[in-house]
């Protein structure tokens, strides 16, 4: 009820509430904010396939007219994956000796890993942070200070990239691709080091 207020002079007028205070503003900020909540969140159905992206196959055989779709559990070094508006080659994966004099971490081994990224969205993508890797003992490695590729690649562009990164041990690792702003499954690659 809108509380009354006698002026100046002599008319009666009604106060009315702000608007953060009435009932159907609180009741549309529910409505929005579960309705963001559940766009971001929730699982995309009931695929048993983990890894994202999508395998970009060059076809050289013009007979075949079948197309076969293979649910493929982690991508390996060559292959090109799609993820969002990227697409991504690992090029290879190699253990390598070159050590940054004054990074204290001291890993017991350092992996380079090098990869093409292309860009075949509207605006730009940034490289460089697109890249996490775990070690064979399932925990995230950190980026080691050596040579590693950042900035961004330009609409229908592509750019070799290079990732430096510690591990604990040698073994299999398995590396994921997402651009740095995706909400795409990130593509998993395995490989041995």
């Amino acid at each position: 009820m809108a509380k009354k207020i006698k002026g100046e002079d002599g008319k009666v007028y009604k106060v009315k509430k702000p608007f953060y205070k009435k009932v159907w503003f609180w009741v549309l900020i529910v409505i929005v904010v579960v309705a963001i909540g559940g766009g971001l969140g929730g699982s995309k159905g009931t695929s048993t396939n983990k890894n994202g992206g999508t395998k970009i196959e060059s076809s050289s055989s013009v007979g075949s007219s079948e197309s076969e779709t293979k649910t493929v559990e982690f991508y390996n070094i060559g292959d090109t994956v799609s993820v969002g508006d990227a697409e991504y080659t690992l090029n290879s994966v190699e253990l390598t000796d070159e050590r940054n004099q004054f990074d204290e971490t001291n890993p017991a081994a350092v992996v380079k890993i090098t990869y093409t990224i292309k860009n075949n969205g509207d605006s730009d993508i940034p490289v460089g942070l697109d890249v996490e890797v775990y070690g064979p003992d399932d925990k995230k490695s950190e980026t080691y200070p050596n040579d590693n590729t950042l900035g961004s690649v330009a609409p229908g562009k592509q750019m070799d990239c290079v990732a430096n990164f510690g591990l604990n041990a040698t073994g299999e690792i398995e590396i994921y691709f997402s651009p740095l702003v995706s909400f795409e499954d990130a593509a998993v690659f395995k490989a041995s080091v």
